[in-house]
């Protein structure tokens, strides 16, 4: 229950992003409590792992769709993929993975990464009747270098969010969390993906396949090809030297280096390094030469 006197904290969470908030504003009060949800499109969506924390700090949680009744004066939204209803926008901080307004909508990070952007972010933002048209609280930037894969991203953005935690705790408690309208005329957006966007489409160049591979990798299902008509999992790969290919076919295999498949693409070859069913069995030095990768 939402109390405008009160100094506790309620965090949304889900997720390593989850699990960073918690971790951060436990370094600054014990005044917490946690609505924890679960993730089953992610591998690991880290539910045991914030259970262990709240226990570990005496912390007050529910699963949702449960709910702590206790009161609050703030409430944090990490990871948080459901709606929250009852809050005042002023009292309801949403992180977002972009600088905001670039970005907005569904797997901003991701979307940022196969773009190659050279800067991803966090922003703190109120919530808003159109996603994610809040005003802003504060807001994080991160210098990317490529190669990078978006577990690494993931980690450097949850950094980020234990910086914002603390700093938005320390002004909330204080009475002093402002924020500023957003940039509307500069906003871009980004759409929800489904299993068809992991599919890798195999006339794009060498480069841009790796860095997708690279972009839809773990924790998320991996980038998918098709493979004499079953569905696998291409996990890493590497840029190889392209050939002078006369009758150029994209997704057949040119040749075997020690054992892994290296295939055609629209522009350069590219060398299947981690190659797995979707029920995790290693594909490597099982495939047959004469293979099409669809």
């Amino acid at each position: 229950m939402f109390d405008e006197n009160s100094k506790v904290v309620k965090i949304f969470a889900t997720g390593l992003k989850g699990y960073k908030t918690i971790d951060a504003i436990l370094s600054l009060t014990s005044d917490v409590i946690v609505c924890l949800g679960k993730d089953p499109k992610v591998i690991d969506d880290f539910s045991e792992e914030i259970i262990r924390l709240c226990n570990s700090h005496n912390v007050s949680f529910s699963i949702y769709p449960e709910n702590c009744n206790h009161t609050f004066g703030l409430a944090i939204a990490a990871g948080w993929q459901r709606m929250i209803y009852d809050i005042p926008d002023h009292a309801l901080v949403v992180f977002h993975d972009s600088i905001l307004p670039r970005y907005r909508g569904f797997n901003p990070l991701v979307s940022a990464l196969i773009n190659r952007d050279s800067q991803v972010g966090v922003t703190a933002l109120k919530p808003a009747n159109k996603y994610d048209e809040g005003d802003i609280f504060s807001q994080r930037i991160i210098d990317i270098e490529y190669p990078i894969k978006i577990s690494d991203a993931i980690d450097k953005i949850c950094d980020e969010y234990a910086y914002l935690t603390c700093e938005i705790y320390e002004k909330f408690f204080i009475g002093e969390l402002d924020s500023i309208e957003q940039d509307h005329a500069s906003a871009t957006y980004s759409l929800w993906r489904d299993d068809d966007d992991y599919a890798i489409n195999w006339n794009n160049d060498a480069e841009y396949i790796c860095n997708f591979i690279n972009c839809v990798g773990y924790p998320y299902k991996g980038a998918s090809a098709s493979m004499n008509s079953t569905i696998v999992r291409v996990v890493s790969a590497s840029v190889l030297p392209d050939l002078n290919i006369v009758n150029r076919d994209v997704g057949k295999i040119v040749f075997m280096d020690n054992g892994k498949p290296v295939v055609v693409c629209g522009k350069g070859l590219l060398r299947i390094d981690e190659l797995y069913t979707d029920d995790n069995c290693s594909l490597i030095g099982k495939i047959k030469f004469r293979t099409r990768f669809k």
